[in-house]
């Protein structure tokens, strides 16, 4: 078994030592076959070497600029966080070559850090946003407190009666006013359309190592949120809170974008360059909102299949707009999601097919 010689207070040793799961044990050798050292202010760092003698861990209980900044100039093997997770310890401890994490590690760790840092620096969710998202979870909440509310922003209730006039809705006559789409399209309609114009000014940023925009971003997510709200009528899900991981699903982009040097086409691209994607970034940012965990969670999956049919609908949502040129891998993307969530195949076309349908209409449009 591994000896950990671990500097740090009572409280972390104990934490760490539980975490480590029988992998290893910590001790007070300074002949250890490794080591972790307690950072919680930059102070700290001036009083330690550059390098170790063993391969040797930081773990950061206090995420400050300047403090993960100066990591750069230590050669180590690591970085850990609170909360500790027992599976990463043990990936970066015990399997593998130790010395190649050392070699290897460290500059990814020190990346992933100030990433995780912008992460929980963004901006917050946009007043507007927050105020629907609260308003939608109080029951004595009346339909004019949420037109009054979306109303309020001149700027913002211009962008949705154009997003209501498009292809997407199929009205047939052209609305002018917030309170006249309520009428048509109903109030659930109008308040996501809030949510989704709400959030497009985070996506206002240069795409190009990612080989896509910005627009095309939000236009992925306001698409696949409308798919997540769609399939969860037919499931009896939270289509509330679906819509909103649908629609946020992405935001860990606008974070990672900041950091990558060259292309990054898929999220294994994400991974060798940043040793992390924006998927976990994601689960920062909605963590950092306070959304519902479900939403935070769904976002972290959404590029694998979940047991939960909460995650799932998201996965199948993202994974249908991304097919939505290639018919034939989108047949087996919605045959999939219906036998996985238990629905009938004809009634889950019946309620995508639309969503789908008026998107390549607003395609060929624009």
């Amino acid at each position: 078994m591994m000896r950990v010689l671990f500097i740090g207070s009572q409280e972390s040793r104990n934490l760490f030592q539980a975490a480590l799961a029988g992998h290893g044990e910590i001790t007070s050798d300074k002949n250890a076959d490794c080591c972790v050292i307690e950072i919680a202010e930059t102070q700290t760092l001036f009083r330690l070497p550059k390098k170790f003698p063993v391969p040797t861990f930081f773990y950061i209980t206090k995420k400050d600029r300047q403090l993960l900044d100066a990591l750069t100039d230590f050669k180590i093997s690591g970085i850990f966080f609170p909360p500790l997770k027992p599976d990463e310890i043990v990936k970066k401890m015990f399997q593998g070559n130790i010395q190649t994490t050392a070699a290897n590690g460290s500059g990814f760790d020190t990346l992933k850090a100030k990433i995780i840092a912008k992460a929980e620096n963004i901006p917050p969710l946009p007043s507007l946003a927050r105020e629907l998202v609260r308003l939608t979870r109080n029951d004595k909440t009346r339909i004019k407190d949420f037109v009054d509310q979306i109303k309020k922003d001149q700027g913002l209730s211009s962008r949705i009666i154009k997003l209501v006039n498009s292809p997407f809705y199929g009205v047939r006559q052209e609305i002018s006013s917030i309170d006249r789409a309520t009428v048509l399209l109903g109030l659930n309609t109008v308040k996501n359309l809030a949510l989704a114009v709400s959030t497009e000014s985070f996506y206002n940023k240069n795409f190009s190592l990612l080989k896509t925009t910005g627009q095309k971003i939000w236009q992925h997510g306001f698409v696949v949120a409308r798919l997540c709200e769609t399939i969860a009528k037919l499931t009896g899900e939270d289509e509330d809170a679906l819509y909103l991981a649908g629609l946020m699903h992405d935001m860990g982009k606008t974070v990672i974008v900041d950091f990558l040097v060259k292309e990054a086409v898929t999220i294994e691209d994400e991974r060798n360059q940043l040793g992390t994607d924006h998927c976990a970034v994601g689960e920062l940012v909605l963590t950092k909102w306070a959304v519902m965990k479900d939403i935070a969670e769904a976002v972290r999956h959404h590029h694998h299949m979940s047991r939960d049919a909460f995650s799932q609908i998201l996965y199948f949502a993202n994974q249908m707009h991304k097919n939505i040129e290639d018919p034939e891998t989108l047949e087996d993307t919605i045959s999939d999601c219906a036998f996985a969530l238990g629905v009938p195949l004809e009634k889950l076309h019946e309620a995508v097919d639309p969503v789908l349908e008026s998107e390549q209409a607003d395609n060929d449009i624009s």
